[in-house]
């Protein structure tokens, strides 16, 4: 919390002694009565003065992918919503670590939905789960053998009235009595460059990398 005060941070215990635990920056789902907002996060830039942020803005590549995220949860909204609100151009998100692109997205739901209903129609965004979807989630199974396990998720709460809040479980790591796993990933469009996007996830895993370092050393 200390470290990352503009992030959710979250942990789920897991048999086995295991903990799922992060620090993420990104809001899958919101819903209170029938307003529902979300948001979507793409484009990274590591974290640094005023000019790093402008050239995240006026970067083509980062600026399209976080194009495909805003157009798909935009589509998905609108069969849902009677009115979707999305600000012209997107933000610059500060991080400790990593800038991103940020667009909030609003609507208002066209009847009362449980939220649990939302998060089975955005998740996973573009963002982390690619599109065309269903040949993306191809494409991943394929080239991730080993899973992603609670990576990725969706991760938050609902009452019983269906209300809620629920965001998607990045920026974590697993860990048993020995071990931590941290995991990471990017988002690949055809201007990517393979070495900048192995960076890339290198920038995130430091968000929990620098905590458990400095928890190792007391």
């Amino acid at each position: 919390r200390a470290r990352h005060p503009r992030c959710t941070v979250y942990w789920v215990g897991l048999p086995g002694g295991q903990s799922f635990i992060g620090a993420t920056p990104e809001q899958l789902v919101r819903v209170s009565g029938r307003r529902v907002s979300t948001m979507a996060l793409a484009g990274t830039v590591p974290a640094g003065d005023a000019a790093q942020g402008a050239r995240l803005l006026a970067s083509a590549k980062n600026r399209h992918e976080q194009h495909l995220v805003v157009r798909e949860i935009i589509e998905t909204l609108q069969g849902l919503c009677t009115h979707v609100r999305v600000p012209d151009e997107p933000r610059v998100l500060r991080l400790g670590n990593v800038c991103h692109l940020q667009s909030n997205i609003s609507g208002r739901l066209s009847r009362e939905r449980h939220i649990l209903d939302l998060v089975a129609a955005l998740h996973p965004t573009p963002a982390v789960g690619g599109l065309p979807r269903e040949k993306a989630r191809e494409a991943i199974e394929v080239l991730e053998p080993e899973g992603r396990g609670w990576y990725a998720g969706p991760i938050g709460w609902c009452d019983a009235a269906g209300e809620g809040e629920f965001f998607v479980a990045l920026r974590g790591a697993l860990l048993t009595k020995t071990r931590a796993h941290l995991l990471a990933g990017c988002g690949l469009v055809a201007a990517s460059d393979p070495e900048e996007e192995w960076q890339e996830t290198g920038w995130k895993m430091k968000a929990m990398g620098e905590v458990l370092a400095a928890h190792g050393r007391r």
